[in-house]
């Protein structure tokens, strides 16, 4: 590939785990019953291995949608499957983001730079490499073009009041 291809499938496979990561942020202002994905349990240093914001309704709603309207997006470049391990990735790697804060002593919404911004895109760049020869090229540019664009949604959703912090 060269740099226009590269970019070119950037933009397209970033879609499927931007959509997913999003997803959990609209389902918890939704008037619904949330179950913690963790189940409340404690890990052995006594602190809640996810916390309450990571529930198995955002999980399940924003692999469903985040494949859905992913692959809608960026098609046909991307299977199907691929939206599915890109939207699964994306929630995976903020679950481990969320696991790393937990054992730093962060409390749910505190601010780790960079694990907030890219701890959901590494991880689905991850997976898909697994299922597709990757360049390095499109590995750092996913994840250069990711921080700004976390940063700026994290702060629209909060002046929207989606957010309760804008990062």
């Amino acid at each position: 590939m060269n740099l226009g291809n590269d970019l070119s499938f950037v933009l397209l496979v970033i879609w499927p785990p931007y959509i997913a990561n999003s997803v959990p942020v609209i389902v918890s202002r939704l008037p619904m019953r949330r179950r913690p994905i963790d189940g409340g349990r404690l890990f052995l240093d006594g602190r809640r291995i996810f916390g309450d914001n990571k529930t198995v309704e955002g999980f399940l709603l924003g692999c469903a949608v985040g494949t859905l309207l992913g692959y809608a997006i960026a098609s046909p470049i991307i299977t199907l499957l691929e939206a599915f391990v890109l939207s699964v990735g994306a929630l995976t790697g903020d679950l481990i983001g969320a696991f790393v804060k937990r054992r730093m002593g962060l409390q749910p919404g505190e601010r780790a730079i960079p694990l907030d911004q890219l701890d959901f895109i590494a991880f689905s760049m991850v997976l898909l490499s697994m299922m597709r020869e990757l360049s390095c090229l499109v590995i750092v540019t996913a994840l250069a073009i990711t921080v700004p664009i976390h940063m700026a949604t994290n702060y629209a959703a909060y002046r929207l009041g989606l957010k309760n912090v804008p990062y």
